[in-house]
């Protein structure tokens, strides 16, 4: 079985190549081309679910592919939490938008945007590793979005979160602010 994302196509079993401090290579991020991106038409095509995992260094880590979820789990000890998180995308459509998932170079903890100018200031400052496209999400309701996500830093760590607990991290959870809404997930399958 093959994931395809763009023009890219990789292994769904590609899971994860790391030892301990080497970049986290998935099956669902890779590179998609910006013809891609531009040119996304129809309804969203097949859903994945988001998976939000702690890491052995406390960061949060993102994967819409449940085999790469499996792989971080055994082979490095990272633990999926209960955060509420739905649904992506695994191809682009109209009116969804890529979400960049990058790791911070330091240490195992990675930010997810949706931002070409974000993901691409980040990377510049050689602190962030691109890992490419998670998936695609509805940059709106109108765009068949279900649920508002919102994005909290804290301590170079970097969360995702639906509204009601985002609220509950803010009020219970020192250290974290909200960086805004990113973008909304699809609230089924579909």
């Amino acid at each position: 079985m093959a994931l395809s994302f763009g023009r890219l196509t990789r292994p769904a079993g590609l899971g994860l190549a790391v030892a301990l401090g080497a970049t986290l290579c998935a099956g669902t991020a890779t590179q998609a081309s910006a013809a891609a991106e531009t040119s996304a038409t129809g309804a969203a095509g097949p859903r994945a679910k988001l998976y939000e995992l702690v890491t052995k260094d406390g960061g949060f880590f993102y994967t819409a592919s449940a085999s790469e979820r499996n792989a971080a789990v055994s082979r490095h000890g990272w633990k999926v939490t209960r955060t509420p998180l739905y649904y992506i995308s695994r191809k682009p459509f109209r009116g969804g938008k890529p979400l960049y998932r990058l790791r911070w170079t330091k240490k195992a903890s990675y930010i997810v945007t949706a931002s070409p100018a974000e993901r691409k200031r980040l990377t510049g400052t050689g602190r962030f590793r691109d890992e490419g496209v998670m998936g695609y999400a509805p940059a709106s309701s109108a765009a068949g979005g279900d649920v508002k996500v919102y994005r909290l830093t804290g301590k170079n760590r970097w969360r995702l979160a639906i509204a009601s607990h985002t609220r509950k991290i803010l009020a219970n959870e020192p250290g974290w602010k909200l960086d805004g809404p990113l973008l909304y997930q699809f609230g089924k399958a579909g």
